[in-house]
């Protein structure tokens, strides 16, 4: 057995609760709020619905659909909670290395075989963390970018996560777990040519339940390659885009934490993530100066090429389309003064002041700026040139929306925006505390009943 694919399988199998830091936990518990949040409003996206209908979902089942009263088997559970968590791609961001969307990849697959076997709340917060540090220690590995190559990591990364925080809850031995991986390493997918399409949602949900399924086949008896991650032939040799992947580096598991030093960035905006510089830059910028919009003749955005590899439109067509264009981000902040679900229609994307400045908006690509990871790299520059001849030179600097910093009230004040169609006020906060003291939760029948069995699918 390879050593990095043995070290995995041993980490996955000792894991225990009480050696997790509390900033660990802390992390873990906002993510899991802002993934019932962001699930719960995608519960009528289209794409949610489509993928529901393919599955058997009713009153009996492992596991609920969409934190309401409705259950399915657990594979299918996790499919339609994973997509529905991305559908409107305000789920939070993670992996410092190769930035993806590590909740809904993870805990669809996590709740549903918890939710299954009436695990703990401290049994959902271990196998999250688990998934989270094995995800980590993967993509540490290479130093190139995922996404440059064309994988979608939450599609490739997120099964093999999936399963290690699945493959926690069954308690798999070392063997088994590295069995787990294995099996879900064959099956990881996900396209950057797929994103602002519907099939972007659904690398999250088969990521989920591949996991979930990986890790159960593995507890069959099912066989797979010991070595996969050391293997010339393995995952991170076949996925890598120039093959700079470290195979000799021991393993830091339990010796550095991930999900502390780098945290999980909590989306403050329904965009994709390599929008948020130009989207929080711009509203700080805004709040003390006023652009008029119809006034710019041009607007310059100076980022690194592997930043702008996931904003894959320049000329957004519709808003689906908008949620991956830097041009996009531009002209709503300038217009609207805010970028929010509201902005992110149709209608508004069609406006014409709209088209007419996103016209204005150019990239210049500087590789000296893609450096570090994705928010230790130098900051990005936005200039905004005037009829007049002025302009506007703005410092593009990482988002401010970690995780392990951020306030429970912006933190509430979201969950609360996502979920106020599906459950009244009262419900919404009860969900929302006992998700924040999961550790004192006993069976996930609490967080499956009472305010979550309030949302109603399709209502």
């Amino acid at each position: 057995m390879g050593h990095l694919t043995h070290a995995v399988g041993a980490y996955i199998a000792g894991m225990n609760y009480d050696t997790i830091p509390p900033a660990a936990i802390g992390a873990a518990k906002n993510a899991l709020s802002d993934y019932a949040a962001v699930t719960i409003l995608g519960r009528d996206a289209p794409v949610t619905q489509l993928i529901a209908s393919f599955e058997t979902i009713g009153d009996q089942g492992e596991a609920s659909v969409l934190f309401s009263a409705r259950r399915a088997a657990a594979r299918s559970a996790a499919l339609v909670n994973g997509v529905a968590g991305h559908a409107h791609d305000y789920d939070d961001v993670g992996i410092a290395f190769h930035p993806a969307h590590p909740s809904v990849a993870m805990a669809p697959a996590i709740l549903a075989q918890a939710e299954s076997m009436g695990a703990s709340g401290r049994d959902i917060l271990t196998a999250f963390v688990t998934a989270y540090e094995v995800w980590s220690e993967l993509a540490s590995r290479d130093a190139e970018p995922h996404h440059i190559k064309g994988w979608h990591p939450t599609g490739t990364f997120g099964a093999i996560a999936a399963a290690a925080g699945v493959a926690k809850l069954l308690r798999l031995d070392a063997q088994a777990a590295v069995r787990a991986v294995s099996i879900a390493a064959s099956q990881a997918a996900g396209l950057v040519a797929n994103f602002g399409t519907m099939t972007k949602p659904f690398h999250a949900g088969r990521a989920a339940t591949a996991g979930l399924m990986a890790a159960r086949y593995a507890r069959a008896g099912m066989s797979a390659s010991p070595d996969i991650f050391d293997h010339a032939n393995g995952f991170l040799a076949a996925v890598s885009p120039h093959g700079k992947v470290d195979f000799d580096r021991p393993a830091h598991f339990g010796k550095n934490w991930h999900i502390v030093d780098h945290g999980i960035s909590i989306k403050l905006y329904p965009m994709c993530y390599g929008a948020h510089r130009i989207l929080d830059g711009l509203q700080q910028y805004l709040g003390r100066h006023d652009i008029q919009a119809d006034k710019v003749t041009e607007a310059t955005f100076h980022t690194g090429p592997s930043r702008v590899v996931s904003l894959v439109h320049t000329d957004p067509q519709n808003a689906l389309d908008a949620k991956f264009s830097a041009e996009f981000a531009v002209a709503a902040s300038i217009i609207a003064k805010r970028v929010t679900l509201a902005e992110l229609n149709d209608r508004f994307v069609a406006r014409a002041d709209v088209r007419a400045l996103m016209g204005k908006v150019k990239r210049e690509l500087d590789p000296a700026r893609d450096k570090g990871s994705f928010n230790q790299q130098p900051d990005d520059q936005l200039v905004i040139k005037m009829r007049d001849g002025t302009q506007h030179t703005l410092t593009l600097a990482a988002p401010r929306d970690q995780a392990i910093s951020l306030d429970q009230d912006t933190l509430w004040t979201k969950f609360h925006d996502c979920t106020a169609a599906a459950l009244h006020e009262r419900d919404a906060r009860r969900l929302y505390e006992t998700l924040q003291s999961l550790e004192a939760m006993s069976s996930t029948r609490e967080l499956t009943g009472g305010a979550a069995r309030a949302v109603a699918i399709g209502g």
